[in-house]
């Protein structure tokens, strides 16, 4: 495969680092390079794990809005001896790429765009910029320094430039981006709009039906700033924390749907920071013990979720309580507390409600 390219040294000395610039369908792209990634048997790898729920974002990034393209390149490196360089009879300089060479041309930045694109429609194009005859440190050293010095756009800036073109085209591109003017309001949409988002139109908003409105917004902001202080590996981004988020949720639906209704306890907003605390201290722990269980993959966290709501009841969350609902440290912790007893007691084979003081009267379902 070969594709019309520029070459350039960006240094004016002699004897530094060339690149190569070209674009190439991400299919192409997929079949003469690697994706090595750094782990306890592979150290010459650089990247980490790849992410399912950042690949999913940017696949539905592309298809949510014709208009949405992706201009940042993929940085792949290029061993010696791993291409070609050749002049076609028209004077184009073109690089010469082989699958069989693909361990030797390794993704340096952008994995995800690329699964993503690929996701989205393998014949999609994607720019490059290849570092040519790199060795192994120089692979590691631009991957470091790419993703350590990156800036991200400052909220002021994106503000001036809503407020510069038109805002009710802008913004809901920028939602698409999983962008926002107010970070707090970011969540709270795509859990309100995500397609796959277990509260779909379901968000106590003035856009939202008032029968409807069965959960919380702040809820679902301090669920979100609660996973993002736990800093679990693998969610090291809005976007993933928020697709956890929502994968939890979905498990939770799915197991117990009688639950998501109008003054349901566990919609509340002490119900629902509550529950989220309890299931990913929980998944969290499960995942720290068991090797198959990768808290950046969306099946695994609906699986751990689910084997958690095992050792609890949707009867929990219909009984008559001891204390009134509402969001206060006291009664979080109380809630908290109540559902580990209910865990040992199921474990245990005994009655769920044994020996949980905020019980008053249990539900039988």
């Amino acid at each position: 495969m070969d594709y019309p390219c520029i070459t350039f040294q960006q240094r004016p000395e002699q004897d530094t680092i060339r690149f190569c610039l070209f674009e190439a369908p991400v299919k192409d792209i997929l079949e003469w390079s690697s994706v090595p990634r750094l782990s306890h048997d592979k150290k010459d790898g650089v990247q980490r794990q790849k992410s399912d729920f950042r690949v999913k974002g940017i696949a539905k990034f592309l298809s949510q809005e014709a208009r949405n393209t992706i201009p940042t390149a993929l940085v792949i490196a290029f061993s010696k001896d791993s291409y070609n360089l050749k002049i076609d009879p028209a004077g184009q300089q073109l690089i010469v790429l082989n699958a069989d060479k693909k361990d030797e041309v390794f993704v340096i930045d952008g994995q995800h765009r690329l699964y993503g694109i690929h996701a989205f429609n393998p014949n999609a194009r994607a720019p490059v910029v290849g570092i040519l005859d790199a060795s192994n440190d120089e692979k590691a050293f631009q991957f470091i320094v790419i993703n350590n010095k990156a800036a991200k756009v400052a909220p002021d800036h994106i503000r001036a430039l809503t407020f510069a073109y038109s805002n009710h085209e802008l913004e809901p591109r920028l939602r698409t981006a999983k962008l926002s003017l107010s970070k707090n309001v970011l969540f709270v949409q795509i859990a309100n709009e995500a397609e796959d988002s277990p509260f779909k139109g379901q968000v106590s908003l003035p856009s939202v039906e008032d029968g409807q409105r069965w959960v919380n917004a702040s809820a679902i902001e301090s669920s979100i700033a609660y996973i993002h202080a736990k800093k679990i590996a693998g969610l090291d981004d809005d976007e993933t924390v928020a697709s956890f988020f929502l994968a939890i949720w979905k498990a939770i639906k799915e197991t117990w749907p009688d639950l998501f209704a109008a003054e349901s306890r566990l919609l509340t907003k002490v119900g629902m920071i509550t529950m989220t605390r309890y299931i990913v201290d929980a998944i969290d722990l499960m995942a720290g013990l068991l090797e198959d269980i990768d808290l950046s993959n969306e099946e695994d966290v609906i699986l751990s979720t689910k084997r958690v709501l095992k050792m609890q009841t949707p009867d929990f969350w219909k009984s008559d309580w001891t204390v009134a609902v509402s969001d206060s440290k006291v009664v979080r912790d109380t809630i908290f507390e109540a559902l580990r007893r209910v865990q040992q007691n199921i474990k245990q084979g005994a009655n769920w409600f044994d020996d949980v003081p905020l019980i008053l009267v249990p539900s039988q379902g």
